[in-house]
């Protein structure tokens, strides 16, 4: 019983650590509550020193599309219905005008836009390929190896993150020959499908005629929904945030009703405005408190970490989706390996929905390679800020030496990590042939399930 109240004891202090470091890293700079709509930190590069006499000579690369609008204009229909309802009754005051006028500068920015890939986006892969260069200079010197692969996604945010990449990678090294691959017969790797059942739980059944055209006519409409009052009490007591915006907060809230939806599309609206800077647009740190921001991304993180993360509940399903993605890469890096390669590089540019699921494939996803449910992540450290940015990338470094030995370093965004269940040779250096067995020893065991029932 004592065990069991100590281990109770320590999650608790564990949990109560995480909720303040949650907090402690938000106020440092509120753009990560915006969870995987966050823009990517450029990371302090350290390398450990490979072992003696190896060399880098091959990398091969994944990475997410980089920061994009929204991939709809009705994100913050919500707040822009309210704000227009209630400026018409004359309840604004200066500061919602303000911050009414703010969220309209994010949604008008959207317009055409929704879904590409902003300028920010465009400088964030042209950094990578600027860094991954300078990094790992041996690699694109090597006189025999010329050749760089390059596989996006059909989608054309993912297109465009390859071309700025590949862009800034031929500037910094001109002697590369680029070949660029973007079709469907691909997308079994670089995005495969997660709405995989489980075994022995049958798939949900498909819509019937009725409910297909239901949702055809409601997605199809151009108008807005009227707006309504939404009954309830809210979540979180937002009269700190809502009484500067209004001349009566109570005659505000007998038209908005519950304010956390109207609240929360202020929020999505500002968690925007890092990947379009160019609008010079602040929202999070005008108006919200850490607070208030880590009240909405807690919910936001844990649906993530639900969705694309190693969690107790959907971890299985996801690890044994991406195995086409890891095989991937054994097979191209056995194929750069082969005499008279000239492969340098082999890039692919997708989504957070393959990335993610990669490094819970490999059991990294987590920064403590834990597994738990998807609810506790915002209290476990698990921080999809960090985990799932935008252009979040995998990197797989090779290195040999004259007798032809091969060791493997991977990267998470930049990072060295540490691969659970395998011993390194040296920090981060794996040999090759152990770590490529330990990946299709992680595929089959993903797959085993599956193979049981049938279904593999």
């Amino acid at each position: 019983m004592k065990k069991v109240l100590l281990l109770l004891a320590l999650m608790l202090s564990i949990s109560a650590y995480a909720q303040e470091d949650a907090l402690r890293l938000i106020t440092e700079d509120p753009d990560r509550a915006s969870n995987n709509m966050h823009s990517y930190e450029f990371p302090t590069i350290v390398d450990t020193k490979a072992p003696k006499g190896f060399k880098p000579f091959y990398i091969s690369h994944y990475g997410r599309h980089g920061s994009r609008y929204e991939q709809n204009s009705t994100f913050a229909r919500r707040a822009m219905e309210g704000f227009a309802f209630l400026d018409s009754l004359g309840l604004l005051t200066e500061t919602g005008k303000a911050l009414y006028a703010d969220v309209d500068a994010v949604v008008e920015a959207h317009k055409g836009m929704e879904g590409s890939l902003t300028p920010r986006g465009a400088r964030e892969h042209q950094m990578l390929a600027q860094r991954m260069v300078a990094r790992f200079p041996a690699v694109f010197k090597n006189k025999d190896r010329w050749e760089v692969n390059s596989f996006s996604s059909t989608n054309f945010r993912c297109i465009v993150s390859m071309c700025n990449f590949t862009n800034a990678l031929n500037e910094e090294s001109p002697r590369q020959e680029f070949t660029f691959t973007s079709a469907e017969r691909f997308m079994r790797y670089i995005n495969p499908s997660l709405n995989i059942p489980r075994p022995g739980v049958p798939p949900p059944p498909p819509l019937t005629p009725e409910q297909l055209a239901r949702y055809r006519s409601s997605s199809s409409s151009s108008q807005p929904a009227p707006f309504r009052p939404e009954p309830g009490v809210p979540g979180y007591d937002f009269t700190r945030f809502l009484k500067p915006l209004f001349t009566d907060l109570d005659a505000a809230l007998s038209y908005i009703g519950n304010p956390e939806s109207f609240v929360k599309a202020i929020y999505t609206a500002g968690g925007l405005c890092q990947d379009i800077d160019f609008l010079g647009v602040e929202i999070y740190r005008k108006y919200f408190t850490p607070e208030e921001l880590v009240y909405f991304w807690a919910d936001g993180n844990d649906s993530i970490y639900r969705m694309w993360g190693g969690s107790e509940e959907n971890g299985d399903v996801i690890r044994y989706a991406i195995r086409p993605l890891l095989m991937d890469f054994i097979e191209k890096a056995d194929a750069a390996m082969q005499p008279g390669s000239h492969r340098t590089a082999d890039l692919r540019f997708g989504h957070d929905t393959s990335v993610l699921p990669l490094f819970a494939l490999m059991g990294v996803d987590d920064p403590q390679n834990r597994v738990f449910p998807y609810k506790q992540a915002h209290n476990m450290g698990w921080y999809s800020f960090f985990q799932i940015p935008m252009a979040t990338n995998c990197q797989m470094i090779f290195y040999q030496n004259n007798k032809g030995e091969v060791l493997t370093k991977v990267l998470y965004n930049e990072k060295e990590v540490l691969i659970p269940g395998i011993e390194p040779v040296s920090g981060p250096y794996y040999r090759w042939d152990e770590l490529k067995a330990h990946f299709i020893k992680l595929c089959d065991e993903a797959a085993a399930p599956w193979r049981r029932a049938g279904i593999f």
